[in-house]
């Protein structure tokens, strides 16, 4: 099972989601990535990709995006950020 490493940014960033339903849509899509780490989209806006690296992917959990690198040597993935999709 790949292995999950939360930013602070990201755990800030969640912190801040009001709405209990967006908050667990985004729970439940990041749990995914233990077994499915590539499911995300390599489609990242060039802002994105800049702020999180070349190969940033993206999970959409709308209205928020987010952001994380996956590690396939070491099976990890790096859940970097979650950004609300206006501002990307």
């Amino acid at each position: 099972m790949t292995r999950l490493i939360f930013s602070d940014t990201f755990v800030d960033a969640l912190a801040d989601v009001q709405s209990e339903r967006v908050y667990q849509r985004i729970i439940t899509l990041v749990s995914y990535l233990e077994h499915m780490p590539e499911m995300g989209s390599p489609d990242v806006p060039e802002a994105a990709r800049r702020r999180f690296g070349k190969g940033a992917r993206k999970l959409v959990a709308s209205p928020f995006d987010v952001l994380y690198l996956y590690d396939a040597d070491r099976d990890e993935v790096h859940v970097d950020g979650l950004v609300h999709q206006r501002a990307l």
